[in-house]
């Protein structure tokens, strides 16, 4: 058979399963007699029972139909029917080499002179520049549509209503809703096109490419496929070559159709590529980003609609010369050339006003709730409102999961999104994003691409196929292995067959042929087995019906509980090629559960290493691992989890027989891995690395291999300072699993819901049972579970790693070798002094070297609300017509700035530039405005985002090249509009007195500087990391205030330090329960707290504060109940992994019990001081209350009296105490430094003090160690002791007076106190209500009584 009808035949379309067609499956052939057959003794009564799924059965994830699922070749072709929105993608594929044997080309008569005169107008004539001002005109109308939409509105709200009852709109409207049906067909076409013209298949492939790489996609959006409709309209102008039979005639110019049409196949290659990576951006993006810059996008996308029919048009009259109406055709389009503009024009309209309705119900109600709120201007910098939105967006039915909002989150929890990282998305530049996305997507362009050409040349041919030539005896001819043909044919099984039937068949079958190899009889024989010499017999013992649920699973995909003849014929063509088809089965049977096992283990393993590793790694970086464990650990051994307690089957733990297949995979899934270099950013990439078939195929080994490449990071990480992104996405990349197998259990669940059975217990048997704690975590996840769990660590040993590992292999981002302060902007050079460029002229040299500006509200004040200082920037030309660039540094630290300059009116310079910030917390920032040459400033207004306007303006900017420690005093620009001449001489005072105290050293200038950052430095961290306890009104006040009089580069440098120091600093990614802040330094844990038997574990956490930890905490709904202030709490300064709790908790109940004992002798002790007089029971000094020790704060303030105790100094970073925390000056202890008379009285392990609770006891030195409360605050003592040094790591617990019998109160008495107490708060609100409504009636009866009165009186009158 020829290659190109063989090709042909492999790429016939492969309809989606549906109930029609299955029932087409069991009727098919009923006309044919079946062919007469001898009986055996295998085979079973025929199954007849029709299938019993519908299409809403169908798998929609990740399943996709094999290139190898043969067609038969009929002499008339059948028709395929209407095809609804498939759920399994079909590739096609696109022979790109064969060229035509040339006696097989048609012989194409010569040039015709007409053809020669037509050629002669339009080369080069003036006909050409006809068609060029043509183009033109149509780029010039679309550029206005896209840059004033407002006069077209009308027009738009107009055609919404009226769209679909026009031709064109009709067309359009149906092209999207039946895009996919008629694809295959389109695509096969396209085939047989390339198969002539070879030179088309690049572009051919890059459209198949990106068309496949959109059906993976679960979710499509409509006006993404409506760019897709466009782009196959123009790629069906390429079957016009299907009429020139002779690509390399020539026109008279000397060029042949292939030169004539390559670049601008070239050039629209490159713009499929690059739409399709808009559209995957797009995708990717949160809903509530598509309701605030919908217009934007829909500009973005317009503007492909425009492109592609410029390229069909362009496509069309290159063709026209070259088939058999060239003439024709040609002066048609010369003589037609403004219809088509007006055409086009028509279009643009009709597609505008479509894609106004291409939006989800969601969006909808997302853009109403939105408009209801105030519109996209008010809510622009309500963080609030944002934050609000998102998590109402985020609860939308159809809100994208994997596609989009896991990998757009600074962190993995919704719960802890950012403000800032929310506006940043929102309000991101589509030519931003989608740049950002390009190299990503490309990758996966590129994956995609190589496994459509691999499929097309690498053809296997394994040894029991056959070959499928005419269907004439039934279903059976449509099978591809030959045994599975003879068992289908002698069993009379038409479309489908019950698996359970199958498989005792199949058994059956191979145990026939055995027995009748070793005994020379028919006749089934089970010992026979064990002495025949076939090479499977060790495969058919695994091949029986206890173990039909995973050998039914490796067939039927959709689960069903029956085989198809696709289903079967995938099933044969997946497996190695080298394997017998008893072996592929028992691989499912056995070898698959003894794989899992195996992954699983070695899963935990890696786990184990990487928390040993975590001790090793620089300070810097133990953040990244926490965030690492804190958000991937759970859903991986929710996994693992329903895996290790299996056992593999007897003869089955050694993996040597199938080896070669789980090997072959690992290579495949890391080639995979390595293309679109570890990123794994939605659905889509997951199911391009995955491959084709079930999830849970590939589960386990692609987590091995992701976390092998995450050890590797965390390797490097004990050597140099890595960004966070290395292990960042990851995470995202276990989101993107779960969601696909959340994805899968939902399909799984309706498939088992439409059988009658109950998927709760069909999960604990399904893919032996690896889902069934996904879709129940509380049968995991409970307290008694987390408490008890102690998984092992392995302490890292460098000798048995991978000595061969470069850094440039594994990273992605810059690293450095520490951390460093940001006193480069000290270095002493003069911010007035700007660089000679010489080559540049007026405006932009104008504009160039230093400015230094604030942030104003709209009405000219000094903005506040953000936390803002002042910016400085350095101008200098850049690459690029009217272009220039700038680093900044402010508050925010370091930033770059990209801008651009033109001529605006009265000769003005026009100025626009974003600013974007190393921070990726940090949102984007535009400015817009003008170059003031008589004031020399930069005027104009700014906000979030890309791009800057008067309707979304957050308010205005101003930058002056007036020195930074004069600016600080300068009026604002409300100050200069009120009264210039007052604000002035204001701003001549303020400047001079403090040039005066700066140069005479007065204390008074340093103690503002020192005061200042204090301020800076104690709420910055609260302000801009969000740590600790959230800031007040009046802290933040004091803040911006604060924030306002430093200069850029003091700002920048003390922000710096505030990094530097946060990076040696404990941070608990745990919130407390009681003040809600995020625990930093000491997080203390309490043991008491149990969840309610149906909630998942989450302990009850608090922060140091005082007030904290004398709680008492009712809000947690989840607790049986509230937390009292006398619960028993550890203390652990170093943040603990989840994974760790257990044998934290355990450890510490065990102290408990061991100090029980003593903390009633120190309570007696203490009570005898009491009753002598002496002391207080409860040992705390009034005067100094406990306070466990701060987390961040600077040195206090020294009394502003004039008379300075210390030299300042601005630059010196305050000394930390041991747990990296800023320490104040006062503090002293509270204990007398006495030793205790009596020898077995437990005394402070530090002070040697008398002990008085509450106190401290270390839960892991052996031999009783105290800590006094006041010893305890000063930070973690270095302390040798018998037992060993005691460390940070070593968490305390907190011992508190013994409770006797007769004050001891049951929980039953604490639930009563509890009702109790809200009862009478009940009752407080009943008398407020009550007060108020008889004030309230009393003053209703006052009003009848006037009104009463004034009646009478008129009456009377």
């Amino acid at each position: 058979m020829p290659f190109s009808r063989l090709f042909r035949k492999f790429s016939q379309p492969s309809l989606a399963r549906t109930g029609s067609a299955d029932k087409g499956r069991n009727s098919e052939h009923s006309d044919d007699s079946p062919q007469p057959t001898t009986r055996r003794s295998w085979k079973k009564t025929a199954s007849t029972a029709n299938r019993s799924t519908s299409s809403s059965l169908m798998p929609t994830f990740p399943l996709t139909h094999s290139s190898k699922s043969p067609a038969p070749e009929v002499c008339v072709p059948e028709q395929p029917t209407p095809m609804p929105l498939p759920t399994i993608p079909d590739i096609f594929y696109t022979n790109l080499a064969l060229v035509p044997h040339p006696e097989a080309m048609k012989t194409t008569s010569p040039v015709p002179d007409s053809l020669t005169e037509a050629w002669d107008v339009v080369k080069d004539g003036p006909k050409d520049s006809d068609v060029t001002r043509s183009f033109n005109a149509v780029d010039d109308a679309v550029a206005t549509v896209k840059s004033n939409v407002a006069p077209f509105q009308p027009l738009i709200t107009a055609a919404k209503g009226a769209v679909e009852q026009t031709d064109l709109g009709k067309a359009v409207k149906e092209g999207i809703d039946h895009f996919f049906e008629g694809m295959p067909i389109f695509m096969s076409a396209l085939d047989a096109v390339a198969d002539l013209h070879p030179f088309i298949g690049v572009i051919v492939v890059a459209f198949k490419t990106v068309y496949t790489l959109e059906l993976k996609r679960r979710d499509n959006e409509k006006k993404i496929i409506a760019l897709y409709v466009e782009m196959k309209d123009m790629m069906g102008v390429l079957l016009l070559l299907k009429d020139v039979h002779n690509d390399k005639l020539v026109a008279p110019d000397g060029r042949s159709i292939e030169d004539r049409l390559r670049s601008l196949i070239n050039r629209t290659v490159d713009d499929i590529k690059l739409c399709s990576n808009v559209c995957d951006t797009y995708a990717k993006k949160k809903l509530l980003a598509k309701v605030f810059l919908g217009p934007v996008w829909d500009d973005k996308l317009l503007g492909y609609v425009t492109l592609f029919s410029k390229r069909r048009q362009e496509f069309e009259f290159e063709l026209s010369i070259h088939t058999s109406q060239g003439v024709d055709k040609a002066n048609f389009k010369l003589d037609n050339i403004g219809d088509t503009t007006s055409a086009l024009d028509e279009k643009m309209n009709v597609m505008m006003a479509m894609f106004q309705q291409l939006v989800s119900p969601e969006q909808k109600s997302l853009a109403e709730l939105v408009a209801a709120k105030g519109g996209a201007k008010a809510l622009r910098n309500n963080d609030k409102m944002l934050l609000s939105l998102e998590q109402t967006a985020s609860k939308a039915p159809s809100a994208p999961s994997s596609e989009g909002h896991r990998m757009n989150r600074s962190k993995p929890s919704d719960a802890n999104t950012n403000a800032d990282d929310l506006r940043k998305d929102i309000f991101e530049d589509p030519d931003a994003a989608a740049d950002k996305n390009r190299t990503v997507f490309f990758r996966k362009f590129e994956v995609q691409k190589r496994q459509i050409i691999d499929e097309l040349t690498l053809v296997v041919t394994r040894e029991s196929d056959r070959v499928i030539q005419v269907v004439k005896g039934g279903p059976h001819e449509r099978i591809l292995d030959r045994s599975i043909h003879e068992i289908w044919k002698e069993m009379g099984w038409r479309g489908n067959v019950k698996a359970r039937h199958f498989v005792l068949t199949f058994r059956d079958y191979y145990l026939e042929k055995l027995a009748s190899e070793t005994q020379g009889v028919r006749g089934v024989n089970i010992t026979s087995i064990y002495n025949s010499q076939d090479p499977d017999a060790w495969a058919i013992k695994f091949i029986d019906v206890t173990r039909l649920q995973p050998i039914l699973e490796a067939f039927d995909d959709d689960a069903s509980g029956f085989i198809t003849i696709t289903e079967m014929n995938r099933f044969t063509s997946s497996r190695p090629a080298d394997w017998s088809l008893p072996h592929w089965v028992a691989f499912w049977a056995v070898g698959y559960k003894a794989s899992i096992i195996d992954y699983a283990n070695k899963i935990e393993e890696l786990l184990a290493k990487m928390e040993g590793i975590r001790a090793e790694v620089l300070p810097p970086n133990r953040k990244s691992i926490d965030e690492y464990f804190t958000y991937s650990w759970k859903f991986i051994h929710t996994l693992t989890a329903a895996v290790t307690p299996l056992l593999p089957e007897p003869g089955t733990s050694n993996l040597d027989r199938f080896r070669s297949y789980l090997e072959a995979e690992d290579a495949r899934l890391s080639t995979n891995l390595k293309a679109v270099d570890y990123i794994i950013d939605g659905t889509d990439t997951l199911t391009l690395i995955m491959g084709v078939g079930r999830i849970e195929k590939t589960i386990f080994p692609l987590i091995y291999l992701l976390m092998k490449r995450h050890y590797e990071i965390m390797r490097a990480m004990r050597t140099k300072i890595l960004d966070p992104r290395e292990l960042g996405s990851g995470i995202g990349g276990f989101y993107t699993m779960e969601d696909a197998i959340r994805y899968r259990m939902d399909d799984l669940t309706n498939i088992f819901s439409h059988q009658k059975l109950d998927p709760e217990k069909q999960f604990k048997n399904f893919a032996y049972g690896i889902f069934k704690y996904i879709r129940n975590g509380n049968d995991l996840w409970s307290s008694s579970y987390v408490r008890t769990l102690d998984p092992p660590v392995i302490p890292y040993d460098d000798s048995n790693e991978d000595q061969d590992v470069r850094l440039g292999d594994i990273l992605k981002h810059e690293y450095k070798d520490e951390l460093a302060l940001e006193d480069w902007v000290y270095d002493g050079h003069s911010i007035v002094d700007t660089p000679d460029y010489g080559d540049v002229e007026p405006p932009l040299k104008d504009i160039l070297g230093y400015w230094h500006g604030y942030f104003y509200e709209g009405n000219g004040a000094r903005e506040t609300s953000g936390h803002f200082s002042m910016i400085t920037f350095v101008i200098e030309p850049a690459d690029g017509e009217r272009k220039f660039k700038a680093n900044a540094w402010s508050i925010g630290g370091r930033h770059t700035i990209t801008g651009s300059w033109s001529n605006g009116e009265n000769g003005a310079t026009e100025i626009k530039f974003m600013t974007t910030f190393e921070n990726v917390s940090w949102p984007a920032i535009s400015f817009s405005g003008r170059f003031d040459a008589e004031r020399d400033a930069l005027t104009g207004i700014w906000g979030w985002g890309f791009s800057v306007d008067a309707e979304i303006s957050s308010g205005l900017m101003e930058f002056r090249r007036i020195p930074p420690r004069y600016l600080t005093v300068y009026p604002s620009i409300k100050e200069l509009s009120d009264n210039k001449s007052r604000a002035l001489w204001g701003f001549a005072i303020a400047a001079v007195r403090n040039d005066v105290l700066r140069e005479r050293w007065s204390w008074s200038y340093f103690l503002q500087r020192r005061k200042d950052r204090e301020t800076v430095i104690s709420l910055a961290s609260r302000c801009f990391f969000l740590l600790g306890t959230p800031v007040n009104y009046e802290e933040a006040e004091t803040f911006s205030a604060a924030a306002q009089r430093l200069t850029a580069a003091d700002a920048c440098f003390w922000i710096s330090k505030i990094s530097c120091s946060l990076a040696y600093t404990p941070l608990h990614l745990n919130n407390c329960d009681c003040c809600r802040g995020t625990i930093v330094g000491t997080r203390l844990v309490c043991l008491d707290c149990e969840q309610k038997d149906t909630e998942i574990f989450n302990p009850l956490d608090l922060c140091c504060a005082q007030e904290c930890m004398a709680a008492r905490v009712t809000h947690r709904q989840d607790l049986k109940v509230p937390h009292e202030p006398s619960h028993r709490l550890v203390k652990v300064r170093p943040a603990i992994l989840k994974r760790q709790l257990g044998r934290v908790q355990t450890a510490a109940l065990a102290a408990f019990e061991r100090v029980k004992t003593l903390c009633a002798k120190i309570a007696e002790s203490s009570q005898g001081l009491v009753e002598k007089g002496e002391g207080d029971a409860t040992g705390l000094n009034k005067e100094n209350p406990s306070t466990t020790e701060p987390t961040l704060k600077e040195t206090p303030s020294e009394p502003d009296d004039g008379q300075p105790k210390d030299a300042p100094d601005d630059t010196t970073v305050e000394a930390e105490d041991d747990e990296g925390t800023f320490q104040g000056l006062g503090d002293e202890s509270p204990q007398d430094g006495a030793r205790s008379e009596d020898n077995d009285l437990p005394s402070c392990g530090k002070c040697e003090g008398r002990l008085s609770f509450p106190c401290w006891y270390c839960i892991y030195c052996e031999d009783n160690l105290f800590l006094c409360d006041a010893c305890d605050r000063e930070g973690v003592p270095e302390l040798m002791r018998s037992s060993g040094k005691h460390t940070e790591d070593h968490h305390l617990i907190r011992c508190l007076e013994p409770v006797k019998e007769d004050d001891r109160l049951s929980s039953t008495e604490w639930r009563i106190i509890s009702l109790e107490d809200r009862l009478n708060n009940m009752q407080s609100r009943f008398d407020d209500l009550s007060q108020d409504l008889t004030s309230r009636i009393g003053n209703i009866e006052q009003l009848l009584h006037k009104l009463s009165a004034a009646v009478t009186a008129g009456s009377s009158a």
